[in-house]
């Protein structure tokens, strides 16, 4: 524990040193964890709390607010504090990340198993904190990124699964995303009022069909929320509706008397 406490010290004159003493002491731990200390447990609570772990700096070419960088380089975090890499792209924008690297790339080097559920490192994020991370990335919906693609289908992956686990999470999920703008459709998101399992022709930007990956990977994560097999005459008469007010008055766009074209014999009359 003292050694573990002197990396602040360290880490105030020399970041790289004190990932260099991180790794040493995780090794220390792993040996003693294999000869089974009887000493260990009483230490692994102290231990979770006590800043000597170096985190993950945003990645190249990654345009979202990646947590990490709201912090020094040299910033030492808690066991308590981070996520391992496993769950980087459900918790990323909100939690720093666990930097496995070797002490030479600022990282603490490897961690075992039996470290990591030491330092309590084993850990699945919350579901409220992954509905969080969803409903930030859902906050860029302009030039989308793999990265951002990555990040959204890590949430829809986690809440489905969540919701598969019992009813209380499926209410949850349900009630925190009814209403959301977190469905990804052609470069922007939109909330399940305007998306349908099925639709046969172009009418963004006021309704969109779910993309097929979506139907196939994530359909009762999207049925739960509301989105419909289809579009009903009502939802149809609503878009008319509102590109009768976004004209305000004036000649339609030529795009926009299309839609309409499109709608009226291909929607509500198809």
């Amino acid at each position: 524990v003292e050694r573990m406490e002197s990396i602040s010290r360290v880490n105030s004159s020399d970041h790289v040193a004190a990932c260099q003493r991180s790794n040493v002491i995780i090794s220390l731990i792993d040996e003693k964890l294999k000869y089974r200390d009887s000493r260990a447990k009483d230490f692994s609570a102290k231990c979770q709390g006590l800043k000597f772990l170096p985190f993950v700096t945003k990645p190249a070419g990654f345009s979202l607010n990646w947590k990490g960088n709201y912090f020094k380089m040299a910033t030492m975090f808690s066991a308590a504090e981070l996520y391992t890499v496993e769950h980087q792209d459900v918790v990323c924008l909100l939690k720093p990340i666990l930097n496995e690297n070797s002490p030479s790339f600022k990282g603490c080097g490897s961690i075992s198993l039996a470290v990591k559920d030491f330092l309590g490192l084993i850990r699945k994020p919350t579901i409220n904190l992954v509905l969080n991370q969803l409903k930030e990335v859902a906050n860029y919906c302009e030039d989308i990124t793999l990265y951002q693609e990555n990040i959204t289908n890590a949430c829809y992956k986690f809440l489905l699964e969540a919701m598969t686990q019992n009813e209380a999470n499926k209410v949850m999920i349900t009630a925190e995303l009814k209403d959301c703008s977190f469905i990804l459709v052609e470069n922007t998101y939109v909330d399940a009022a305007k998306v349908a399992f099925h639709l046969n022709f172009e009418a963004a930007p006021y309704i969109y069909p779910l993309p097929n990956k979506y139907k196939n990977n994530f359909r009762e994560l999207f049925e739960s929320v509301g989105v419909k097999r289809t579009f009903a005459v009502e939802d149809f008469a609503k878009v008319l509706e509102s590109i009768r007010q976004d004209s305000e008055s004036k000649q339609l766009t030529e795009n926009n008397f299309q839609l309409c074209r499109r709608i009226i014999s291909e929607g509500i009359w198809g």
